[in-house]
């Protein structure tokens, strides 16, 4: 009975342990897992976790700051290299940076922001709670995590240049047209309509290839991209024309066309009014129905009626001389062809009723800036100055600068308005004044207007800022310049974008007065003064990477042996300034103004005899 309850205790013992040892190794590798997750936070505190990558490039282990350098030196590479496009045989480079001879014009039409690339890779693993946190570095260890590079492209410009490139290959769909002869029987002229038949087609596809490109970029990855065509169909058969075509030419037979205005009559020749007929599907029916063409009108217009009759609105414009503002612009309406209801004119009176004469409609213009508006302007003192020097600019460049600052002189900017630099200038074209200077785009060499005028943007910009105003949109130069040291303080302009922008939040008007002495360009902003403290730090620039070796392009365009460098090189940097405005009120605001200026490799030709096989025909540009 004894031995019995012995072994009973003994087994219950047993029993009763099994549990605690358990309960022991649980904690103890509980304890070793916290240890080691608690080393694996520390030292990875720092540095992006294991397992992320951009495209293929591990960043795993990395810090900030060597990613950081990891992506600029992959973008230094693209900035140099570019992308190749390829279609049937014929490739084109499209390099991130649209740039001219002397460095001027710079546009970035890619751009890597690596500091938010930088920030999504730091991310991962650390932007949500603890336990979302610990299933993402688990995640990134044992499958992979990728990120995306922060892309930006100037998709329009893109395009513009590939069609430039590739547009002699396409042959878009063409729908049913109808098209004039002319006969002549008896010594009677007589317009004649006829319909052209429709074709198939294929266009290039553009918008493929630069979503192939955004994703390219997006890894970091820069092989070349082959363009695809795509078959076209017309839309608008033959036999469902010439029933129109018909209809057009008993309207066309019937009436001699004029269009009319305050006694004024301009006679619209048969030729011409044929042009204007066109085969349009309707909305909703899908029948097809005869139509006019409202740009071929327009272009009519422009050219006939509106340099006769139209008159362009004035603002009321200002100088400042001995200290006091004089006006030297009254302002005045203006009118204008109202386009819309003149083309509905032509629609009721002409193609529906078969009238021959069309009345133009005009509509009358304000002035932004009147003279009634000006009585009060609040313009009694100098609020801000911007000041740049242009020494060693090119002849061009210091036309364009004076074409620039005339019209930007005496301007008015409304309290509480935003002011646009391009739309301050307007056209920017030959027509208006400007000289063009050599820009690469890509691999080709291609005349722009305007080169000189980012002098006007950086004036602008240290005018805007030294009068204590919101900058709303600035962009820095894609590299360094000369013309705009320090660097840090300048700002690029070229129509219709890169704009620079700022609001006028001040109660008063304010008077934009230029003046240029020797090479020294200067805007001022008169005003009055509000009680506002303006704080702006010097430009502290740093990271300054030193460009790769010339790039030299054989051309049989120069002696054998010869050099001539169509580009400078720079150095790339980053540099930023503090930027600090007080109100009387208390209020402030502060903001830093950060710029990134890519290294830039000398670009040379040099004379060969023959080109080598891998070698394209290079141009010399024209200074």
């Amino acid at each position: 009975m004894l031995s019995f309850y012995k072994k009973e205790k003994e087994k219950k013992k047993n029993v009763h342990h099994w549990p605690l040892y358990l309960a022991a190794v649980f904690f103890i590798l509980a304890d070793i897992v916290a240890a080691s997750y608690f080393i694996f936070e520390e030292y990875y505190s720092n540095k992006i976790y294991p397992g992320v990558s951009l495209g293929q490039i591990q960043l795993g282990g990395k810090t900030a700051d060597e990613a950081n350098a990891i992506m600029e030196a992959r973008l230094n590479d693209l900035n140099q290299s570019g992308v190749q496009f390829a279609y049937d045989q014929e490739v084109a480079t499209i390099t991130p940076i649209i740039t001219s001879f002397n460095g001027d014009i710079a546009l970035q039409v890619i751009n890597l922001n690596t500091d938010e690339t930088v920030k999504g890779a730091m991310a991962v693993g650390r932007s949500q709670g603890a336990y979302a946190n610990f299933k993402q570095q688990a995640a990134a260890l044992l499958r992979g995590y990728k990120i995306l590079a922060d892309i930006y492209l100037d998709s329009e410009q893109i395009k513009r240049m590939l069609v430039d490139s590739f547009g002699q290959f396409a042959a878009p769909p063409a729908d049913a047209r109808l098209y004039a002869t002319t006969s002549d029987l008896f010594g009677q002229k007589r317009v004649i309509l006829a319909v052209a038949a429709e074709k198939m087609g294929y266009d290039i596809d553009y918008d493929q290839g630069i979503l192939q490109l955004q994703n390219k970029l997006e890894n970091l990855e820069i092989s070349p991209i082959v363009l695809s065509a795509a078959k076209g169909y017309p839309t608008i058969k033959k036999n469902e024309a010439e029933p129109l075509a018909a209809v057009a030419q008993k309207l066309l037979d019937k009436s001699d066309l004029t269009l009319a205005y305050a006694g004024k009559k301009w006679p619209v020749p048969k030729d011409q009014a044929a042009a204007w007929f066109t085969v349009l599907r309707a909305t909703g029916t899908g029948q097809t129905m005869l139509g006019l063409d409202e740009s071929k009108f327009q272009d009519f217009l422009d050219k006939t009626a509106a340099p006769q009759i139209e008159v362009p609105p004035a603002d009321a414009r200002f100088q400042i001389i001995n200290g006091k503002v004089v006006q030297f612009n009254q302002s005045a309406s203006g009118h204008k062809i109202d386009l819309e209801q003149t083309y509905k004119n032509l629609q009721t009176s002409f193609l529906a009723g078969g009238g021959n004469t069309v009345d133009i409609a005009m509509a009358t213009v304000t002035s932004e800036i009147s003279n009634e508006a000006t009585n009060n302007l609040g313009i009694t003192e100098l609020v801000g100055e911007g000041h740049s020097n242009f020494s060693l600019s090119p002849k061009n460049r210091i036309h364009n600068i004076g074409v620039g600052a005339a019209a930007m002189n005496g301007l008015l900017i409304p309290p509480g308005t935003e002011f646009s630099t391009d739309k301050a200038l307007g056209e920017v074209t030959a027509a208006t004044g400007y000289l063009p200077e050599m820009t690469i785009m890509g691999d080709k060499t291609v005349p722009q207007e305007g080169g000189g005028l980012c002098q006007i943007g950086t004036t602008m910009f240290r005018a805007a800022l030294a009068s204590g105003f919101p900058i709303t949109a600035r962009q820095a130069h894609s590299y360094r310049v000369v013309y705009y040291e320090p660097a840090g303080t300048d700002a690029t302009i070229y129509q219709p974008w890169p704009d620079l922008r700022f609001i006028n939040d001040s109660k008063n008007y304010i008077l934009i007065q230029t003046h240029i002495s020797g090479n020294d360009l200067y805007f001022d902003f008169w005003g009055t003064k509000d009680g506002r403290v303006v704080e702006q730090s010097d430009p502290t620039i740093y990271n300054i990477t030193k460009p790769q070796p010339t790039k030299y392009t054989e051309t049989l365009s120069l002696p054998l042996g010869q050099k001539k460098c169509t580009e400078r090189a720079h150095n790339g940097a980053d540099a930023f300034f503090d930027y600090k405005v007080t109100y009387p009120d208390g209020t402030v605001k502060q903001k830093r103004f950060t710029s990134h200026y890519v290294p830039w490799r000398e670009v040379c030709l040099i004379g060969v005899t023959q080109l080598s096989s891998t070698s394209t025909p290079a141009v010399i540009p024209t200074p």
